[in-house]
């Protein structure tokens, strides 16, 4: 059976399995691995070898990982052969209800079977996550474009090249009404002139832009705009 295994973006290591000290350091980030390769059911069927190209170790340093954990009450393993052979068809990594040795430091009986339910819930709400909040993105890309497009006659689109850019001057502190000062400043000093054509987003906002925000402008092309009846 050829299965393909994709992990999620998330990977999980609850509480009682990080300061579980029975286990070794390695088992713990297996642990988060496999919760990141598991379906909605709960299990996953990576192989070792796939581990073991993922960590960069030997067949037998994943064997004992899984027996940490096995031994530890955090999986389980089904193993499935192919018929008439013992030549190993698929194996199960399951997730158990209760660790079957003694309590750790941290309360593990009473907090296991709500990881294993927040577990399955997470992942069943993560299958489909990207890695964005989904918050609406606050800097005024297309104002930006369109001030700058109405300043100098251009049709530059608001693609994400330019985004960059005005992005990493957002991060730098850069307001709105810097980047409209900034536009005014040079289209009024470089508009009908030879230099005109660097009056784009990659010349503008790029490095210098602090130098072309704080320059004295000679009339500010908003001022004309605005006593010609034009708003922004």
């Amino acid at each position: 059976m050829d299965h393909k295994e994709e992990p999620n973006y998330y990977a999980i290591i609850p509480a009682n399995v990080r300061y579980d000290k029975r286990l070794i350091q390695g088992a713990k980030l297996l642990y988060g691995e496999i919760t990141a390769l598991s379906n909605q059911k709960g299990y996953c069927w990576a192989s070792d070898g796939y581990f073991m190209k993922l960590y960069k170790v030997s067949r037998k340093t994943i064997q004992t990982w899984l027996k940490s954990l096995e031994d530890s009450g955090y999986i389980s393993r089904e193993v499935t052969y192919k018929e008439g052979s013992n030549e190993i068809d698929t194996r199960y990594i399951r997730f158990r209800a209760y660790p079957i040795h003694e309590k750790v430091n941290t309360p593990m009986h009473e907090k296991v079977t709500d990881n294993i339910t927040s577990f399955n819930t997470t992942v069943n709400n993560t299958n489909n996550i990207k890695p964005l909040s989904g918050k609406p993105d606050p800097i005024p890309y297309a104002e930006i474009i369109s001030y700058l497009n109405q300043a100098t006659g251009r049709t530059f689109h608001n693609v994400e090249k330019y985004k960059k850019l005005i992005r990493a001057r957002w991060h730098e502190k850069a307001t709105l009404e810097d980047f409209k000062k900034a536009i005014d400043n040079k289209s009024s000093e470089w508009l009908g002139t030879d230099m005109a054509k660097y009056l784009r987003p990659s010349t503008l906002f790029g490095n210098k832009f602090d130098e072309y925000l704080n320059q004295e402008a000679k009339a500010t092309n908003r001022e004309e705009r605005s006593n010609s009846g034009v708003e922004f």
